[in-house]
């Protein structure tokens, strides 16, 4: 889901404010921008590619934005985002996805299904491997070799 964000003039002011007084503070710095680029009409494809983040930290810092402001982009703690149920198993998700016989997300979840009885919808899957490299290892392992 994309959130909108229409800055007033004090809000943008307030923002570019804490760009200058934050220039040593690289994750502050990327939330601000972010803000800011997504009230410029920029789409999320755009800002990941600027500011090296992935899409769904768009959406979190632009949901607490639009919820809690710019005390909520400043205290922003990782630790309180909820936590994927896969991670125990991303060692073994990996495994699985580099397996001669795992070319595609659907074979990945179909062995996830059958090797850990977990039961996973193909475009969060796709997400997730995306967001862990594991996409990439897919593409790796599965381009023909001229």
């Amino acid at each position: 889901m994309s959130y909108r964000i229409n800055l007033s003039d004090s809000e943008e002011f307030e923002l570019k404010r804490i760009v200058r007084e934050n220039q040593k503070h690289k994750n502050i710095l990327k939330r601000a921008y972010c803000i800011l680029l997504k009230n410029e009409g920029q789409k999320n494809e755009n800002i990941t590619r600027l500011l090296k983040i992935h899409e769904d930290s768009i959406a979190d810092w632009t949901k607490i934005y639009l919820n809690r402001g710019t005390e909520g982009l400043l205290h922003y703690k990782y630790s309180q985002r909820r936590k994927s149920k896969l991670t125990p198993y991303k060692s073994k998700i990996k495994r699985i996805a580099s397996a001669k016989s795992v070319k595609t997300i659907e074979q990945l979840q179909k062995k996830i299904k059958e090797n850990l009885n977990i039961e996973i919808e193909y475009s969060w899957l796709y997400r997730y491997c995306r967001k862990y490299g594991i996409y990439e290892n897919l593409k790796k392992e599965n381009i023909p070799i001229s």
